[in-house]
């Protein structure tokens, strides 16, 4: 018995020691795919979407051997460049906005940005466009020396390592589900050391979120929503473990993808999808006027589909739309609470102008404002 608690004892000693030592774990966390282990000195080793360790070392700091110019990042960061609207906002909530030198993304004119810093930044040349994904100006973006690239498109990882550019992927195969999508924030603010503010704006997300349910408690039924979007021959949702499926559930929506389980606005059957949409009460559309989709007109015309079957939102119920202005916003919770307001009216009788969610009219003759588009 003593030898078998000496034994237990050095066990436990050498445990201790482990924890301790350089390069151990002393502190862990998980967002879904993303993870982040805090080292001694300050450094930090992330795992990216895609599962791609990154080790981040403070200033001053040499770093382990086993890791180079490609896999390892000074921090805090000082220039970044952002694929995601999305990574660009959560950069602004923690105070980094002035951070983003370089912008690769879809949306390369400065009337298409909500977030007043970059919409300015690209206006006075502090931030420079460096193409989409699929045509990146690489010499461009070399030219900028940024300390790290947020990438969304995996495709032009291998390019970024060729130039020994640090690149870390903000994506994953599967849909981030809310409670990542609100945490995100977390992970992005390692790379700035302002963990404690992305916690504090995190758990303010989640405890509004928390006031909207409770005010949800009194409602009598709930409307049914589909979010995703028809095109000529194919049709996209978000499936139910995706952020936006989510946001319906917790602003009191019956969403009818709700037992889909992949990628953010994966390919469904037009069986499955015209079956379940066909007396749905909302649809929620990422295709709005930015897309040329500015009536419920409109898009029947944009759709070989919609032209041959008819789902109720296009006659009695409703469609809306989402802005670019949604994915350039951190506010999550903002988000629901407008959707709590478009699905129980009752409930939050206060009329507030839409920020992230707008009605398609019935036809062109009743254009949408233009105001609606390049809101300031």
């Amino acid at each position: 018995m003593i030898v078998r608690r000496f034994l237990y004892a050095i066990l436990f000693l050498a445990l201790v020691s482990f924890m301790y030592c350089w390069g151990c774990q002393t502190n862990f966390e998980q967002f879904g795919e993303f993870s982040i282990v805090y080292k001694k000195n300050g450094c930090k080793e992330i795992t990216d979407g895609i599962g791609r360790k990154l080790f981040l070392v403070p200033y001053g700091y040499k770093g382990p051997a086993r890791y180079n110019r490609v896999n390892m990042v000074r921090i805090p960061v000082r220039r970044v460049v952002v694929c995601s609207p999305y990574n660009a906002a959560l950069i602004k909530a923690i105070g980094c906005v002035n951070s983003i030198v370089g912008i690769i993304s879809k949306m390369m004119k400065q009337k298409d940005w909500h977030i007043v810093e970059i919409r300015n930044g690209l206006d006075r040349g502090k931030i420079a466009y460096i193409g989409q994904s699929t045509s990146v100006d690489y010499e461009k973006l070399r030219a900028l020396k940024p300390d790290v690239v947020f990438v969304s498109d995996e495709s032009i990882v291998p390019k970024l390592d060729e130039l020994s550019i640090p690149s870390v992927v903000t994506t994953t195969k599967i849909a981030k589900d809310l409670k990542v999508h609100i945490n995100f924030i977390r992970f992005i603010s390692a790379f700035y050391n302002r963990e404690q503010q992305a916690m504090a704006f995190a758990e303010s997300q989640f405890r509004r979120i928390d006031r909207i349910s409770e005010m949800l408690r009194h409602a009598k039924s709930s409307p049914s929503v589909i979010w995703g979007d028809i095109y000529a021959r194919k049709v996209r949702v978000e499936p139910g473990n995706s952020w936006a499926g989510q946001m319906v559930v917790k602003a009191g929506g019956k969403y009818l993808f709700q037992d889909l389980e992949g990628a953010s606005c994966m390919q469904v059957t037009i069986e499955k999808f015209f079956s379940r949409a066909k007396n749905v009460d909302i649809f929620i559309t990422y295709r709005g006027p930015e897309s040329g989709i500015t009536s419920k007109e409109r898009l029947r015309q944009s759709s070989r589909l919609l032209q041959t079957v008819d789902i109720r939102p296009m006659y009695s119920g409703k469609v809306y739309f989402t802005g670019w202005r949604l994915y350039q916003s951190a506010d999550t919770a903002g988000m629901i609470a407008e959707l709590a307001a478009i699905f129980h009216p009752e409930l939050f009788p206060e009329k507030k102008k839409p920020q992230y969610f707008f009605e398609l009219p019935e036809r062109l003759s009743h254009p949408l404002s233009k105001d609606v588009l390049h809101k300031k």
